[in-house]
């Protein structure tokens, strides 16, 4: 799976949700306790979480024009940035990479919530659950962060998100065919009366490796068009910081994470 990369299409999804359903059916992931209106629109649940891996987002049905109202759905998961916040300020090394994907160890991961803090995505979100699978793999672990892993823990050829979509709105393959496909889809939407069509994905954190192609601005949907890299020295500080107030914690892992929090507000002011 090297160099490849995931294509979202949000012009062409019809929010069936095929892909958040599969996810789940495929890593064994449990459902979530929500309301029927959970989020946006019909966004359900809210959003990504330690047991939804990747979800749907519905936002409000745009009516600048009023003869063409459009109605975007995205489907969203982790966007495994190539210079990725979470891997860099991880105190544990618990994020580790396999051919530019972001995987959480959970052996290793103490549930400190600084990759939860660290991405601007709202990706990775520590469990408050323990869930073992059909056939008995400990999927989700209380304390412990996850997030989506590519399909490479639970591996398969296609992902399952991918493999399930009917409207080629989800398409996964070699990232620099899938910038080709994007850029060539922005220039049809385009030419189809949306000006402000653009592909997320291509700059951000030195380029991702999930590409969206969006109808207008990614600031409309909530999507940050330079976003920060943590700084070294920040992070230095944090974990230097963390390493001592640690110590005291007595391996609990809500005190852990109350003392990454303690340590990076500590390493602002210093």
């Amino acid at each position: 799976m090297s160099d490849k990369a995931f294509y979202v299409d949000t012009s062409k999804c019809l929010g069936c949700r095929g892909c958040q359903v599969a996810c789940k059916q495929w890593n064994g992931l449990p459902g979530e306790e929500t309301e029927f209106f959970g989020g946006t629109e019909y966004t359900n649940p809210a959003k990504l979480s330690a047991i939804t891996w990747n979800h749907v987002v519905f936002f409000p049905v745009d009516r600048t024009i009023p003869e063409r109202p459009v109605w975007t759905i995205m489907h969203k998961k982790c966007f495994h940035c190539k210079e990725a916040n979470c891997l860099r300020v991880c105190p544990e090394k618990a994020i580790y990479e396999v051919d530019g994907w972001k995987i959480i160890d959970q052996e290793r991961c103490i549930g400190c919530g600084a990759c939860v803090n660290a991405c601007v995505y709202g990706v990775p979100e520590v469990s408050e659950i323990h869930h073992t699978n059909d056939v008995g793999q400990k999927i989700v672990v209380r304390d412990k962060a996850n997030k989506c892993n590519a399909c490479l823990v639970n591996k398969r050829e296609i992902p399952a998100c991918v493999a399930t979509c009917p409207t080629g709105s989800l398409l996964f393959g070699e990232r620099p065919a899938m910038v080709k496909l994007a850029l060539k889809r922005v220039k049809e939407l385009q030419a189809d009366n949306f000006p402000n069509a653009s592909v997320y994905g291509l700059d951000q954190y030195h380029g991702l490796r999930v590409l969206t192609v969006l109808r207008d601005k990614p600031e409309k949907y909530g999507l940050p068009l330079k976003p920060e890299i943590v700084p070294v020295t920040q992070i230095e500080s944090t974990n230097n910081i963390y390493a001592l107030l640690s110590s005291f914690t007595l391996g609990v892992p809500a005190l852990k994470r109350a003392a990454y929090k303690v340590s990076k507000n500590l390493s602002k002011e210093a």
